[in-house]
């Protein structure tokens, strides 16, 4: 499972991949609250996607959805949400000031 891979028939026909980034995302479910994933941008959504103890799990955002994207110590990359921040450590592969300033600007 390439988690920061998305097939091209899934897109929609107007939307064009954007940077990814692959790393352990903070977010707790049950007793866990750490999992390997990437975010997935297009020109018109943020897709989220997770290994869940070998079960792919997909969840699609909307930009209108994002306050911001900042990176802070360490290199720790949040994605803010009106509900809250969703951290991302240990990024394996991808640029995140490309993802940062990708996201940021379709945000504002």
């Amino acid at each position: 499972m390439k988690l920061n891979e998305i097939d091209v028939n899934e897109l929609y026909p107007t939307e064009k991949l954007g940077p990814s980034v692959l790393g352990t995302i903070i977010y707790k479910v049950g007793e866990q609250s750490q999992f390997k994933g990437a975010y997935i941008t297009t020109n018109e959504r943020v897709i989220m996607s997770v290994d869940m103890n070998g079960e792919p799990y997909r969840r699609v955002f909307s930009y209108q959805d994002i306050k911001a994207v900042t990176i802070e110590d360490k290199g720790v990359l949040f994605i803010e949400f009106p509900e809250g921040k969703v951290a991302m450590i240990d990024i394996e592969e991808g640029d995140v000031e490309a993802f940062k300033d990708y996201v940021n600007e379709r945000v504002q």
